[in-house]
């Protein structure tokens, strides 16, 4: 099968670009894939991160054909023709926010014109994790553009269905993220970050409000009274770090706290994973969460809320355990249980069984049978 996909690749970094290019490589195993990436992500008055690119660009350059500016509409045109020229019977994008929509809907809106090419949207979010007048609106443009879906939580199923009930939709779990490198002895790991304390938690990712990490630093001097650990908040901050910081202050244990204000570089990824005992999602709401399919890849237990799609990735006590949302006290209690009174070679043997179901040639194949049903 011809097949395109519009999307962010390097040199823009983040889980978007990963997710576009793990998904890239498992299609062309078996198809011929044509790669058209943006070249504005974002503004950057509207970007709330330090850089959008990564360091070394020289990496992109398999994914060089940069053609769609998120805000400029000839862009869109141009790319919809270059889409045309290669006459792909499959259009596929990702969606995560409704400020693509006009973008990604207007480019699909014109391929499909020729007739030949299926439209196909891989959607993160339908409902944002921080809503704006006009949001339902663009969805509606980008949902009513796209011939097949794919959703990867049964929140985001609901929100697809509440605006388009005869969608053609496949529910398929996010993929384990398998490109940072393989696990480092937690021993050197650990010596290479400095970490002396038994017992290592971590929180990894963008630091934004509906994260609820001020429920993970009010959560930990309750466990310290029974545990030696040190828990690691590694990200970058997408607000102001201040009212953190604070946080992690009035809590009187900020040696056990370690905050690290950075987006941290793929090839440190492993490290971080590989020190850890623990990862911890204290999110007030979400979809789903890549974070956890780095952490499976590492074969880490996840204590996640009790929100979104996050519980379907975590069967309580078998590979993770699952607490109410906003609730330092149950943090706390989940985070102890696991130090002090879970069976954890079971959960991590039950973890390395349960990443078979989650790899990239199941979710390709998917895509693939969807379509070629409707062709």
């Amino acid at each position: 099968m011809k097949i395109t996909i519009l999307g962010v690749f390097s040199p823009y970094r983040g889980g978007i670009a990963h997710f576009n290019t793990l998904l890239f490589q498992s299609l062309a195993e078996r198809n011929e894939v044509s790669v058209i990436n943006f070249s504005r992500q974002y503004p950057n008055l509207l970007f709330p991160g330090k850089t959008q690119m990564i360091e070394n660009e020289s990496e992109a350059a398999e994914f060089h054909n940069r053609m769609i500016d998120s805000i400029n509409p000839i862009s869109w045109l141009k790319t919809a023709r270059e889409v045309k020229r290669f006459s792909p019977e499959l259009l596929i994008y990702k969606y995560w926010m409704p400020f693509f929509a006009p973008s990604l809907g207007t480019i699909a809106r014109r391929v499909k014109s020729n007739g030949k090419t299926q439209t196909l949207c891989v959607i993160d979010n339908l409902t944002p994790h921080e809503k704006r007048p006009g949001d339902l609106i663009l969805n509606r443009y980008l949902v009513n553009a796209t011939d097949h879906f794919i959703v990867m939580s049964k929140t985001v199923e609901a929100d697809l269905l509440s605006q388009k009930p005869e969608a053609s939709y496949r529910l398929v779990a996010h993929p384990i993220y398998s490109n940072f490198g393989a696990p480092i002895p937690k021993d050197e790991a650990r010596k290479r970050l400095g970490i002396s304390e038994k017992n290592v938690i971590l929180y990894f990712g963008y630091i934004r409000k509906y994260k609820g990490i001020q429920y993970l630093i009010q959560a930990v001097p309750k466990f310290l009274n029974r545990l030696d650990a040190l828990t690691i908040i590694a990200g970058e901050f997408y607000e102001d770090k201040m009212p953190y910081i604070q946080e992690i202050e009035k809590t009187g244990q900020s040696a056990k706290i370690r905050l690290i204000d950075q987006f941290i570089l793929d090839e440190q990824v492993n490290l971080y994973f590989s020190a850890a005992d623990l990862v911890v999602l204290p999110y007030i709401h979400a979809t789903q969460s890549g974070i956890m399919q780095i952490a499976l890849g590492y074969e880490l237990p996840c204590l996640v809320t009790r929100v979104g799609g996050l519980p379907e990735m975590v069967e309580e006590g078998q590979t993770g355990f699952i607490v109410p949302p906003e609730n330092p006290d149950a943090i706390s209690e989940g985070i102890i249980q696991y130090f002090t009174n879970a069976d954890r070679e079971m959960i991590q043997s039950n973890i390395r069984e349960k990443k078979s179901l989650y790899s990239w040639e199941h979710f390709t194949e998917q895509i693939e049978e969807m379509v070629s049903e409707k062709r």
